[in-house]
């Protein structure tokens, strides 16, 4: 499945260079400062990084995203929304309907223009950050091998903790974040999703307990008013069983490959999904957004002294906000076992 990750706007890509290009302009410096003493292996040193260094943690970090990033990454790419990194809150209007339709044959009937009602509903959007560090030395012996060795096990690690965070951030929220009064919510706390249950452990299923689950997700989504197309999240091991078993015995087709036969309906596997469990998302921005203050990205470290470690901080700034109208509808369904 080709994944379309979250994407940086001008903005962004501006203010991301912006921090490198500030950051080998002060490694200049330093070095500039050490004059004679620079090559005194016990002073310390100053290591502006070329584009390729930066480069090569750009690309690490898509790999580890596209590896990570399931349900994220497939909403994100049709359904983000940039912001700018000051904004902390983001609204959206949970609004009621409006009233009827005025109807006349030649357009001057005065409709009756009711307000409708509209209250905001907040999303923090937080700041997710982990750090790898190299020593001085460890830069000096860098520096003589051209930085071949900066793609570690310390950048991958700390770049696969931030994806793993996001992906269960779109999945569970957030409820240690809280401002003013708004928290993150995930597509399985939502508090306005439409839940169920199906009573089936899933790897064992026949086909058409799988087709009667399907069903009656589809039946919840359209009981508040959602007609488009439906993606459906699977535990990685539920899917695969359901692309392997027969949808029933002599049946020419797996399970999945029957499933994928129902008009509108979409199936994504990802490992963060519980076992047993069916997430349906309609996936408009009326529902749901990914809001962007900051796709993941690699940062330098100001260092003020030559023997300073180089520290590099992984961040994003990023959240789900998931939308519902003044009668609570909402374009989510979670399905459990029970």
């Amino acid at each position: 499945m080709n994944k379309k990750l979250l994407a940086f706007n001008q903005s962004q890509q501006d203010a991301l260079w912006g921090s490198r290009d500030y950051f080998n302009a002060n490694e200049a410096r330093l070095s500039a400062q050490l004059g004679e003493f620079a090559g005194n292996a016990l002073v310390g040193n100053a290591s502006p990084l070329h584009k390729d260094v930066w480069g090569m943690w750009d690309r690490e970090a898509i790999e580890i995203q596209r590896d990570v990033l399931a349900v994220f990454a497939d909403i994100a790419g049709t359904n983000a929304r940039p912001m700018p990194i000051g904004k902390l809150v983001s609204y959206f209007q949970r609004m009621s309907d409006s009233g009827a339709v005025n109807v006349s044959m030649d357009g001057r009937g005065t409709g009756k223009a009711d307000q409708p009602v509209i209250d905001y509903q907040g999303t923090p959007v937080p700041i997710l950050d982990d750090a790898f560090r190299f020593g001085w030395r460890q830069m000096e012996a860098e520096r003589g091998e051209g930085y071949t060795s900066l793609q570690s096990g310390a950048s991958a690690n700390s770049m696969r903790k931030i994806a793993e965070k996001m992906e269960d951030m779109v999945l569970n929220g957030d409820s240690s974040i809280v401002v003013g009064g708004a928290t993150i919510y995930g597509l399985r706390n939502a508090p306005t999703r439409n839940t169920g249950t199906h009573g089936l452990t899933l790897a064992t299923a026949t086909g058409a307990q799988w087709l009667a689950a399907v069903a009656d997700l589809i039946k919840k989504m359209n009981a508040d008013n959602f007609y488009t197309e439906i993606t459906v999240y699977l535990n990685y091991g539920d899917w695969r069983v359901a692309s392997i078993n027969e949808f029933t015995a002599g049946y020419p087709k797996t399970i999945l490959q029957r499933l994928q036969e129902i008009d509108g309906v979409r199936f994504v596997p990802a490992s963060k999904v519980p076992a047993n469990e069916m997430i349906g998302l309609c996936k408009r921005r009326d529902v749901i957004e990914i809001l962007s203050a900051m796709p993941m990205a690699v940062v330098p470290q100001f260092r003020a002294n030559a023997n300073d470690d180089y520290i590099f901080r992984v961040m994003a700034a990023v959240a789900p906000q998931i939308k519902f109208d003044g009668n609570d509808n909402c374009g989510v369904v979670q399905l459990t076992q029970a």
